[in-house]
């Protein structure tokens, strides 16, 4: 099913940003990086030592890493 094939490929990529812009984020400020994205210290410390070649074999999943939270929503105190 072509259509089923773009959309894991789609969040495939979208996963593999993700976990790379997650791993720039911690090296650059790992506190805020942890609250932005909602990171526990452990989660925080896996996806800071991930290889490359992890990052891949994890994007590749059928399943989207990131969680959408509803209190970080704009207007929302």
């Amino acid at each position: 099913m072509p259509e089923q094939d773009d959309i894991f490929d789609a969040i495939a990529e979208f996963n593999r940003s993700y976990l790379t812009l997650a791993q720039r984020l911690l090296q650059a400020d790992r506190e805020a990086a942890k609250q932005q994205l909602g990171m526990s210290d452990e989660t925080a410390a896996i996806v800071a030592a991930l290889t490359p070649a992890q990052i891949d074999e994890l994007a590749e999943r059928r399943e989207l890493f990131c969680e959408f939270r509803a209190e970080s929503s704009p207007g929302r105190a």
